[in-house]
């Protein structure tokens, strides 16, 4: 069958799209560039965001009426919201075969018949994306789930509780794609700093043992929260200072606000996050992107003012600001609610503050020459790559360049990305 997948959400919905892609492949099927010649679409779904869930469901409607047009094809709707809600999913696609994130090994059966199978809430049976060499980039979920209970987050019904894919693996999927040639390496997961917790291990243990393979290959380390990361950030520090590992840091602030901390239920204050951020930068030129959540519940004005001086005092390179989205089945959801127009206006201040933080920050590279990893094609024109940090440069050149560490002049910064051409 040919198979066309569609992806919403966060790289470890994409990691798991992928391993669906692998999984499909090994059975003989063929993975599909276009709805039109598809047999089966396959729908990955994100729970998180209350828009993206109404996304979700004019989608399905869309494709419902795709299939009874073409009467043969079928739907299978996996992830997130599949596992949170998958009586909303069967109102919006009553024919779909239904699965959980930690059921898509079942993707096969559902390619013949209607499956719904929600999954356990800890994921047995790991399946990691096969390398082929199509894209010099491998993504690997390496863990899903995760041991926080934030109050506005439905990711614990969603993903469940931690579990981590067994280090064997890992080493087996990394040693195939450094031998075939790859140039990136995502470790993605909820908390990448949690993995191996539960089955007697940890993320320093694997990154010592993936590091032993020789290589020119970048990996980038995916999410962390801080409460798990400052437990082993002294030993983590070390691996920061690889050559191979990119000076990146996705650490979520939520808040600048510790009473608003407290209420989401995180496990750390602002000045232990600010305290976090500092021990990092100390030794290695840091690109820190964070989230940040306007709109809280109860959240005051003073509170909205601690948020804006934290991110003034950490000085971050990319910021995602969400306005809060009530999700059902969470703490947060029984809460005091404010005005969208309260959320929508601290959204906007947020997001003029954040401009303004992170083109101070890129304002540094212009007339500097840097070194550029080009891994994708530009939205325009040129090429896409990263600097040793992760920073986004837009190089102008040739697309037989993809893939080729280049030196490049930093003509012009934005604040979201540099602008530069070849030396």
């Amino acid at each position: 069958m040919k198979v066309y997948i569609e992806t919403y959400g966060c790289w470890l919905n994409k990691a798991d799209s992928l391993a669906v892609a692998s999984i499909l492949k090994r059975g003989g099927h063929e993975i599909a560039s276009d709805l039109r010649e598809a047999d089966v679409v396959v729908i990955n779904t994100c729970a998180v965001r209350a828009e993206t869930e109404r996304k979700i469901a004019r989608r399905l409607e869309e494709l419902e009426e795709w299939r009874r047009r073409r009467g043969d094809r079928r739907i299978v709707v996996i992830g997130c919201l599949a596992k949170a809600r998958p009586a909303f999913v069967a109102s919006a696609s009553p024919s779909a075969s239904i699965l959980g994130p930690n059921a898509i090994h079942l993707i096969p059966k559902a390619l013949h018949e209607r499956v719904v199978d929600v999954g356990p809430d800890k994921r047995s049976v790991f399946e990691l994306p096969a390398y082929d060499g199509s894209s010099k980039r491998l993504v690997l979920p390496v863990a899903v789930g995760c041991l926080g209970s934030c109050s506005y987050c439905i990711m614990p019904i969603s993903r469940g509780r931690l579990s981590s894919c067994q280090p064997q693996e890992v080493l087996k999927a990394f040693a195939d794609a450094v031998s075939k040639g790859v140039k990136e390496i995502y470790l993605v997961a909820q908390d990448l700093a949690s993995y191996g917790l539960d089955i007697g291990t940890n993320l320093l243990e694997l990154l010592r043992a993936l590091l032993k393979h020789e290589g020119d290959y970048m990996i980038r380390l995916g999410m962390m929260e801080p409460s798990t990361l400052s437990t082993i950030a002294r030993e983590l520090l070390d691996f920061y200072l690889d050559a191979r590992v990119y000076k990146y840091m996705h650490l979520p602030l939520q808040s600048g606000s510790d009473r608003i901390l407290h209420l989401m239920n995180r496990k750390y204050t602002s000045t232990s996050f600010i305290e976090l951020v500092s021990f990092f930068r100390s030794r290695v030129d840091l690109f820190l992107a964070t989230d940040v959540i306007v709109g809280f519940p109860t959240e005051t004005e003073e509170d909205f003012e601690q948020t804006c001086k934290v991110l003034e005092r950490i000085a971050p390179d990319k910021v995602h600001v969400a306005r809060y989205a009530l999700r059902p089945f969470t703490k947060a959801a029984s809460m005091p609610q404010l005005s969208d127009y309260v959320k929508k206006e601290r959204s906007r201040v947020l997001g003029e503050l954040v401009k303004e933080l992170t083109l101070k920050k890129n304002l540094r590279y212009v007339g500097k020459e840097v070194e550029v990893l080009l891994t994708d094609a530009a939205p325009k024109e040129g090429l896409l790559g990263r600097m040793p940090d992760y920073r986004p440069v837009v190089v102008k050149c040739d697309s037989d360049m993809l893939w080729k560490k280049v030196k490049v002049i930093i003509e012009e910064a934005r604040p979201h990305v540099l602008l530069g051409r070849m030396v």
